[in-house]
């Protein structure tokens, strides 16, 4: 059976020749865990270095400054210590009150506390009973307290407190990786001198360790670094190095020959055999516990692998956890700040200027915003039935698609629009909604408050500005994304450009623009892809509901009872009086609209006024009446409104 272990260790499978590379999702024996985000921590154990066999227990401790000198240095602030840094630390646990007497020589993760609540201090001396090295809290908005401060100054246990950007699973995938690593600073290439994290410095120290060339992979099969060849990388190494990936059809012969599934199941080396045009190649799993980071490949170059490599690839491996760990932690890590400086910026929360800098931008670089949704979400921004075009049937698109699906592929598409732009933008998921936030270089920014005109056509004799025309090329791309997926796009138009400390005005204006596509499409014309220019009546008129909403109860007295009315009896008569207003009173021009006869129109209109006593010949009434209608998202109807409500308990 392919994947059976033979004698010494060494696993040879049967199949055809492999080349050394490729790696597939791990078989059902490696968890599931192996191929996600950061380790598993089971709460209240102690969560160390993983094992290295007996000669790690006799290596030197790390110390508090070497473990904030990795990774998670970035993701922690040092706020007191009592003695120093120098001290060591033993591990990582979680903190229990009731359960951290064996906490000695440990760095404790008191997850849920915030550093300004009354809870932080009596944590840190619990810890400190415990012989902790150093408690992590959650840092908090208004930072440590006074009370804080004072316990931390009176105990010998230092204070940590955590960045909002990392959460606590890769807080302590992180810490993991600096207790794994031995390594001092850099210099000459050996294991012990590699920098936490320098994948290709490590690559170049296995190759001389080894004795061959070395790739490390991901458990994707992409190439995460490799060591130089001396004599020339035969032609499969060449197509994988260049391609930064396995080839798609070696992968294929991998998956088929067994020897993935062999690869992922040991602990060992595995060992493949010179072929006619690849060199022999070994190959071994890089694991932390029991997750799966990646492998590391030693081809032959030149001359066969000495006989000791398949040991010291194993020490290889050991090794190699640690750094592969820090890199995709740190990637997500990056990955997680970004997120928060985008929200920040958008949303105008935080600093600016460094959640500018968090995503290489200048705080005066101009920009553009925009937002995206599919055509039948509601107005909050979320999908409802409606939510994709014609071509779906009882919910559901030709090839059986869920609406929803749909949104969520649409808004996916348009997502990777945006990351494939030029310059490349950014793009957060808020309520059913895609905000977009454009950088545009070169431009320059529209005052506060102005007025940014339309791309397609000038105002007033005004030429369109250069950062307008691009704002819409790129809305009409993501219109065409959406499109794409099945979906009727919506996408709307912020002023642009501004600049990136007014994106949190311009997202605000965009959102309005996009309420107005969402709640008034026949008033909107069917547009897709709008800016204040095409809608400014509807926003006008949107913004005094809210201005008069505290005057004016957003829906009270009549049609208040109104709305009841139709959703208890399944009526149509809110719609048929929003119809009615919009077309001024004309009985033949709405009845067409809601598609009834004129007699049953006034009917209708009857019983507004005798049962919900709607004198609709009353100016003041009438105006009452469309307000609430309009602050409950009933006014203006659109076309085709529906006409079908049983008469007989109208």
């Amino acid at each position: 059976m392919p994947g059976t272990t033979p004698p010494h260790g060494e696993h040879t499978p049967s199949g055809p020749p492999h080349s050394g590379y490729g790696l597939t999702d791990p078989p059902p024996s490696v968890p599931a865990e192996a191929s996600l985000g950061a380790p598993s921590v089971p709460a209240k154990a102690s969560l160390g270095a993983p094992s290295g066999g007996e000669e790690e227990h006799h290596a030197a401790s790390p110390t508090l400054a070497s473990l904030l000198a990795t990774g998670a240095g970035e993701a922690l602030e040092l706020v007191r210590a009592p003695l120093g840094s120098g001290v060591p630390v033993h591990g990582v646990g979680v903190f229990d009150s009731g359960e951290t007497l064996a906490a000695r020589g440990q760095v404790l993760i008191a997850a849920g506390v915030d550093d300004s609540s009354d809870v932080a201090p009596l944590a840190l001396r619990s810890a400190a009973r415990a012989g902790a090295v150093a408690v992590v809290v959650r840092r908090g908005a208004s930072g440590p307290t006074r009370r804080l401060l004072e316990v931390a100054d009176e105990t010998s246990t230092a204070l940590l407190t955590r960045a909002p950007w990392v959460e606590w699973t890769e807080l302590i995938g992180m810490l993991r990786a600096g207790l794994a690593h031995r390594g001092g600073p850099a210099g000459a290439e050996s294991l012990s001198d590699v920098p936490l994290g320098d994948l290709p410095a490590l690559a170049r120290a296995l190759a001389e360790l080894v004795g061959g060339a070395v790739t490390l992979e991901d458990p994707d099969s992409r190439v995460l670094a490799f060591s130089p060849t001396e004599n020339g990388a035969d032609p499969l190494r060449r197509l994988t190095i260049l391609g930064q990936q396995v080839p798609r059809w070696r992968l294929d012969e991998l998956a088929a020959s067994g020897f993935l599934r062999t690869l992922w199941s040991t602990d060992d080396v595995v060992h493949r055999p010179a072929e006619e045009r690849f060199s022999e190649r070994l190959a071994i799993a890089v694991r932390a516990g029991e997750e799966v980071l990646g492998s590391i490949w030693a081809a032959a170059d030149g001359s066969p692998l000495p006989s000791d490599a398949r040991q010291a690839l194993r020490e290889a491996a050991r090794v190699a956890a640690p750094h592969l760990l820090h890199h995709r932690l740190s990637a997500r890590n990056g990955s997680s700040r970004r997120r928060q400086a985008l929200r920040a910026l958008l949303e105008g929360t935080g600093d600016a200027r460094s959640a500018a800098a968090t995503l290489g931008l200048d705080l005066d670089t101009p920009c553009a915003v925009l937002s995206v949704t599919t055509g039948g979400a509601t107005a909050d921004g979320k999908a409802d039935r409606s939510a994709v075009d014609s071509r779906t049937v009882d919910g559901r698109t030709a090839d059986g698609t869920t609406e929803a699906a749909v949104h969520e592929r649409a808004l996916r598409l348009a997502s990777l629009q945006v990351t494939a732009h030029q310059p490349a933008g950014f793009a957060q998921r808020s309520q059913g909604r895609l905000d977009v936030l454009l950088p545009l270089p070169g431009e320059r920014p529209e005052p506060a408050g102005g007025r940014a005109p339309r791309a397609d056509t000038a105002h007033a004799g005004e030429e369109p500005r250069e950062g307008d025309i691009r704002a819409r090329r790129l809305a009409l791309q993501l219109a065409g994304a959406v499109r794409e997926a099945g979906a009727r796009p919506l996408v709307a138009i912020g002023p642009a450009p501004t600049g990136l400390d007014q994106a949190p005005g311009s997202l605000e204006r965009a959102h309005l623009v996009l309420r107005v596509l969402l709640e008034r499409p026949a008033r909107a014309g069917e547009l897709e892809v709008a800016d204040e220019s095409d809608v400014r009546a509807a926003m006008d008129a949107m913004r005094v509901v809210r201005a008069v909403g505290e005057l004016t109860p957003a829906v009270d007295g009549p049609v208040r009872e109104l709305l009841a009315h139709d959703a208890e009896h399944r009526t149509d008569l809110a719609p048929t009086l929003a119809a009615y207003l919009s077309r001024f009173g004309d009985v033949a021009g709405t009845a067409r609209q809601l598609g009834i006869h004129p007699n049953t129109l006034r009917y209708r209109l009857r019983r507004l006024r005798t049962r919900f006593a709607l004198d609709l010949d009353d100016p003041d009434v009438r105006l009452l009446a469309e307000l609430g209608l309009r602050a409950a998202g009933r006014h203006p109807a659109p076309a085709g409104s529906p006409g079908h409500g049983p008469e007989a308990e109208a």
